[in-house]
């Protein structure tokens, strides 16, 4: 039954008489009032979070502003956009590395085309911002999750509680809400890693969100345009993210048999069809994509990967799993990663909230392809899990208040979008996007329930409430930023540096007691623990990340990253092409015992670097040859080159991109090939010089106590 409109703490708004000749004020109605509350209390909670959000995307410790920062693999959907220029969904052999996917002799991604669909106005004209559209396309999924969350939360307010008054407390707690959903999250999380990875995650909740609240609609009062607009963002789902898009579709055939059952009425069985049509073509479209990259409608092929054909470990996980990523063994482990409430650090160390120090693990006698530190649900988003326990059982409860019977369908729907990630041999917090939808659904209800059992409440209860939502969501909010500003393996060398001298400015103390020192690396420590190789010749962070199943990486010591390294390690190498179209002979730019950095010639008047060994190291990944780059007369390209005897590995970047990182053997002495500088013709074909920089001044590694 919807509730009597009551008063609930909205001010009465007196209208004085008009004079004469004036014109009478529009009286304030009490709808009027709660939408301005509501409208401006989602508006702060938005802004709030938009600060931190922002700092996330566009610095994260860089110490500059840049809206266009990004991640490298950071232009797979940008090369997908301009193979479907040319009417094919392929990609130029070898520019996806160990995520490319070999199908009948072309290079296909994984990933879906929406995000590549949205950035081709852009791309048709320009290849300026190849590979540096990543963060504004987050930006704009994250604003449309503001948006659809805000709507629903209205939506399903009137079909729970009609259209009683809205007070102010109740209102600020639905700003508090969307703020903790935005910023209290993983959404911000995937924020930090603007890469070809996350970015599907960010699209998937803001169009899942966005399908569920037009299902809403359709079942509450169904329209033609309504219709419509589900069918679009149902397809738009389904382009972006198959998981997530096929639980849309099924939301959409739930709804279609309860039109066709009647359970809109007898007059509304003719909208059956509508939404079975709004499901259906979508998946259609799904299939379409994915039989034309790989052959089949459903699903991937596994073994044609590039990472399957180099990793043995990924070929042990697919034979242990009958050849698929996908297996109801692996809920277990998948579910407990993700609900258990432990997984979570507290600590004196500055940002003194954290995630587990060593990465998940399987529960049962299962193989998993990779796993990594991963908090949980319960422990970084307590609101949301609490809400949305509240929230399901309100909804499926018998005899349910008001219309809230509406919402089971898309719960249902929201919560099978939560599948593709539980039955997924991978465990890694981005993946709790997938669970935002339906988190996102049934915390709205159940905040929207309790704020109907305090109608008749006393003003300091419903105050109690809302302080204690309040500080529910700061602490999601101080947690997720916190897990997210702590550094990964993707974090550069100057993000890792910013975060831990901001450690020893704050928590000296504490950072002291996390220090080792040697002259050997170890393979692997927990997250946290600060190396100090030699004296001070180096400093590095662990991320806690395992790479035991990854040989290549193993040996390079990928679970730490470099806080500061010692000037002699660190070459900036200067390239002229003196010629047009040169063909060689290779040029050498850098040895490093008995290791060489080759210039080589490529097809179509490019160039690439490689890294050759004397003696080869038998492995496949990561890659020695550099991506190749345009030969321009008189052209100068400048690389930075960093040869780490303790990581035992080589570095080369390329304007803040990495060219290569690879494993390299010795000690030594590293030598730049520079030849000898001519202003008069004749040229050289390839002149090669090394720029001096002063020494770093390890001012972070020199301050930590001596052991």
């Amino acid at each position: 039954m919807i509730e009597t409109p009551v008063d609930t703490g909205a001010d009465e708004t007196d209208i004085a008489p008009a004079a004469e000749g004036d014109v009478a004020p529009k009286a304030r109605t009490p709808e009027h009032d709660s939408k301005h509350r509501f409208i401006t209390a989602v508006l702060i909670g938005i802004a709030a979070v938009s600060i931190p959000y922002l700092w996330v995307l566009w610095d994260l410790w860089t110490a500059k502003i840049n809206p266009i920062r990004s991640v490298a693999p950071d232009n797979f959907y940008e090369l997908q956009a301009r193979g479907m220029f040319a009417g094919h969904f392929y990609v130029p052999t070898g520019s996806l590395g160990i995520e490319g996917f070999l199908h009948a002799g072309r290079t296909f991604t994984y990933f879906g085309i929406w995000p590549s669909i949205i950035r081709m106005p852009i791309l048709v004209f320009t290849h300026t911002y190849d590979g540096a559209l990543t963060a504004p396309s987050l930006l704009i999924a994250w604003l449309l999750t503001g948006v659809f969350t805000a709507l629903l939360i209205w939506r399903i307010r009137i079909l729970v509680r009609g259209s009683v008054v809205m007070g102010r407390a109740e209102a600020a707690s639905y700003g508090v809400l969307t703020a903790t959903i935005l910023g209290g999250s993983v959404l911000i999380y995937i924020a930090a890693n603007p890469s070809t990875y996350d970015e599907d995650f960010a699209w998937s909740v803001a169009l899942v969100v966005g399908a569920l609240f037009t299902l809403l609609g359709m079942m509450e009062r169904p329209t033609a345009k309504g219709a419509v607009a589900t069918g679009l963002l149902i397809l738009a789902a389904n382009l972006n993210r198959s998981p997530t898009g096929y639980a849309c579709v099924i939301a959409a055939l739930l709804v279609a048999g309860w039109f066709a059952i009647g359970k809109g009425g007898r007059d509304q069985r003719k909208w059956a069809l509508w939404m079975a049509l709004a499901g259906i073509i979508p998946l259609l479209a799904n299939c379409a994509v994915t039989y034309a990259k790989f052959g089949l409608p459903f699903g991937l092929p596994m073994a044609d990967q590039e990472w399957a054909h180099i990793n043995a470990h990924r070929r042990a996980f697919l034979a242990a799993n009958g050849g698929k990523a996908f297996s109801f063994g692996f809920i277990p482990s998948t579910f407990w990663a993700y609900v258990n409430p432990t997984a979570i650090r507290i600590s004196s160390l500055f940002p003194f909230i954290g995630a587990p120090a060593t990465p998940a693990h399987a529960v049962d006698a299962v193989v998993l392809d990779q796993t990594y530190a991963t908090t949980s649900i319960t422990a970084a988003t307590p609101l949301l899990f609490l809400l949305s326990c509240w929230g399901l059982i309100t909804a499926f409860r018998p005899k349910g208040i008001g219309n809230v019977r509406l919402t089971r369908l898309i719960l249902i729907g929201a919560a099978i979008a939560t599948g593709g990630v539980l039955v997924w041999g991978y465990i890694a917090y981005r993946y709790v996007a997938d669970l935002m939808p339906l988190l996102i659904v049934a915390s709205i209800i159940g905040l929207i329930d309790i704020w109907r059992r305090l109608a008749l409440k006393s003003t300091r209860a419903r105050g109690w409430v809302l302080g204690i939502v309040t500080v529910l969501a700061l602490f999601g909010i101080a947690a997720n930023g916190a897990i997210t500003a702590t550094p990964s393996t993707w974090f550069s060398k100057i993000q890792v540096a910013g975060f831990v001298g901001q450690q020893q400015t704050l928590t000296p103390g504490a950072l002291s007691r996390t220090v080792i020192r040697g002259d050997v690396l170890p393979y692997y420590a927990p997250a946290g623990t600060l190396f100090v190789a030699g004296h001070c010749e180096a400093l590095y962070r662990s991320t806690g990340d395992s790479f035991a199943n990854s040989p290549g990486q193993q040996i390079q010591h990928s679970t730490w990253v470099p806080v500061e390294q010692a000037g002699y390690m660190i070459h900036t190498i200067n390239m002229q092409f003196n010629v047009t179209g040169w063909k060689g002979p290779d040029v050498p730019l850098f040895t490093y015992g008995g290791a060489t950095l080759l210039l080589r010639p490529a097809p179509g008047n490019k160039a690439l670097i490689q890294v050759i060994h004397a003696s080869p190291t038998p492995l496949a990944w990561p890659s020695s040859i550099g991506f190749p780059f345009p030969q321009v007369l008189h052209g100068i390209y400048t690389i930075t080159v960093i040869t780490d005897p303790y990581l035992k590995s080589i570095l080369v970047n390329w304007y803040g991109s990495t060219m290569i990182n690879r494993y390299l053997a010795g000690n030594g002495p590293a030598l730049v090939t520079a030849t000898p500088i001519v202003t008069t013709a004749p040229l050289p074909d390839i002149q090669v010089s090394e720029t001096p920089m002063p020494p770093p001044r390890m001012s972070i590694c020199r301050a930590l106590p001596q052991g």
